[in-house]
């Protein structure tokens, strides 16, 4: 019997890997028959497993750019290791063959064979998102075939970026020889200490103006990117809020300076953070907060985010912080002290008001076997009083108040009071945030 191929075809999209016993019972033909039937796609058939036991898969080209293409990591040292060949299938889906791979930790029950139904996840924040990455969708959509709203961009467009545009994405992976190529050769703007002033005004109006684009950085206040040079190169993601004159400025100065005491007051009591600097030059606050997807010789280190992991491999997002230290812990991502580290993170965070704790605000740092490393802690700022879209400013937030009164002692509300009482006695922050910090550390104490 004659089997059409239009029809095995349609087969394949629905799982995207299945046996040659099961499209036999399907379609309802002998084995020798699909055997027969799919020796006639050549090169577009994967074929994975023994003879007996084997199952079959379809590939399907992106754009222009092929069927598969080689995995990099970029190493700390600026070398970059393949770790595997991405292979895109015909329902949508990807298989990564790690033939020879030492990266174990990409390998996961919950995707046995390394078969992926869409963009594996461990590429997930590959997708642009944020004010970076809404610049990014803005200058390439039209080249992609995209809206310029990247969170309508499907898994295939993700890839097609990644291959063409993979400059200087956050993290250590590069897909493709053409973008490896421009990333090791892609660094973002240099700035020498002494010219930080007028560079760093430069920079910000390119930004706001749409012309600097060049990572996915998330998250959504106005930032760059620049390698600082001084006496070492410091890779830096620079934020920096709107004229200080203007109330809306002026409030995001305040939330600036609270993010760099935050950073300060975890990093004096033993918490492992993401270094910053604050910056005032002309009418704006910069905060510099030190890259640590970077090295100081343009190497790169493997991040992935907790938003990346949760949804992929444990229960999915929307949980506290705190529910994801204990599921890490007890899989064998992250040991106890990281675990605990990520946990306290989020009650400290909880207490100093910070209501924009999602999973995309903490990361790990992969290493190629299990347990990997919680990141530096990062974005830990009072956002409960972030201006509203349509311009207000709020004052003391009563639901943070009431959930410090409640709060039992720990180490957590004594950081917190730590906190707030610095940012009452700077002599950088507004009167009104001031009082705002003065009220908090009241009831915390």
């Amino acid at each position: 019997m004659r089997l059409d191929l239009q029809r095995l075809q349609i087969e394949f999209l629905r799982p995207g890997v299945v046996s040659a016993a099961d499209l036999s019972r399907i379609l309802g033909v002998s084995q020798p028959t699909i055997s027969r039937a799919l020796n006639q796609f050549g090169d577009e058939l994967l074929r994975f497993g023994n003879r007996r036991g084997a199952t079959y898969a379809l590939t399907s080209s992106i754009g222009e750019q092929g069927t598969n293409w080689p995995l990099f990591l970029i190493g700390s040292d600026g070398q970059p290791e393949q770790i595997g060949r991405l292979h895109a299938l015909r329902n949508g889906g990807y298989w990564l063959d790690r033939a020879g791979s030492r990266w174990d930790s990409l390998t996961t029950p919950e995707f046995p064979g390394d078969i992926f139904p869409d963009v594996p996840w461990f590429l997930d924040d590959y997708r642009p998102q944020g004010f970076l990455g809404r610049a990014f969708a803005h200058k390439h959509a039209a080249e992609l075939g995209q809206m310029e709203n990247p969170a309508t961009w499907g898994g295939r467009a993700v890839i097609e970026a990644m291959l063409r545009f993979g400059e200087d994405f956050t993290g250590a992976f590069a897909l493709g020889r053409e973008s490896l190529t421009t990333a090791l050769a892609s660094h973002p703007a240099s700035v020498a200490l002494a010219d930080r002033a007028s560079r760093y005004s430069e920079l910000m109006a390119s930004v706001l103006r749409g012309d600097l684009v060049g990572s996915s950085a998330g998250g959504e206040q106005p930032k760059f990117l620049v390698d600082l040079i001084g006496k070492t190169v410091r890779p830096l993601i620079v934020k920096f809020s709107p004229p200080i004159a203007e109330p809306i400025g002026r409030r995001w100065a305040d939330l600036l300076m609270a993010e760099h005491v935050a950073s300060e007051t975890l990093s004096a009591n033993g918490v492992i953070v993401a270094r910053s600097e604050v910056v005032d030059i002309d009418d704006r606050r910069y905060l510099e907060v030190e890259r640590f997807d970077r090295t100081s010789n343009y190497g790169r280190l493997p991040v992935i985010s907790l938003r990346a992991v949760a949804a992929a491999l444990l229960e999915g997002i929307g949980h506290p912080w705190t529910d994801y230290a204990r599921s890490l812990r007890e899989h064998g991502w992250l040991t106890e002290s990281d675990a605990s580290q990520l946990a306290s993170a989020w009650e400290f965070g909880r207490l100093i008001a910070n209501t924009d704790m999602h999973e995309g605000n903490a990361s790990l740092i992969f290493t190629s076997q299990r347990p990997v490393r919680l990141a530096p802690i990062y974005d830990m700022l009072p956002m409960a009083y972030r201006p509203g879209s349509q311009g207000y400013i709020p004052g003391v937030q009563e639901n943070p108040l009431a959930l410090a009164a409640n709060a039992p002692a720990s180490r957590e509300r004594d950081l917190a009071i730590e906190f707030w009482n610095q940012l009452a006695s700077s002599d950088r922050i507004s009167a009104e945030f001031a009082a705002i910090a003065s009220q908090h550390a009241r009831v915390l104490a």
